[in-house]
């Protein structure tokens, strides 16, 4: 099964680079995460996740329901952007005037 995932992770990986570089290009401050929380449950859903969204403001579930009773692993994330001007020059670079993604969870 890890062969599989790992598998998999590598197919994604791509994928996964593109869906950072347009959560870097687009930041959202706290509490104004709504087209972020957005992209996030379209990607879930891409992988077949169950989604719930709007939870407690702008924040999404996604859950992979196992066929089995068990344990339940969850992972959290923040997806807020903080307002400082982004001054790399990079294709990636913030589009959005005075805000970034600068703490490292995106």
């Amino acid at each position: 099964m890890i062969q599989q995932l790992l598998k998999r992770l590598q197919e994604v990986y791509p994928e996964m680079v593109s869906w950072r570089r347009h959560f870097h290009q687009h930041p959202e401050l706290s509490f104004l995460e709504g087209k972020t929380a957005e992209k996030i449950a379209e990607i879930l859903r891409g992988f077949g996740l169950i989604v719930k969204t709007g939870v407690g403001g702008n924040g999404v579930i996604g859950v992979l329901q196992g066929k089995q009773e068990g344990k339940t692993i969850a992972f959290r994330a923040d997806f807020d952007a903080l307002p400082i001007t982004d001054e790399k020059e990079v294709g990636y670079k913030s589009t959005v005037q005075g805000v970034m993604h600068a703490c490292g969870h995106d």
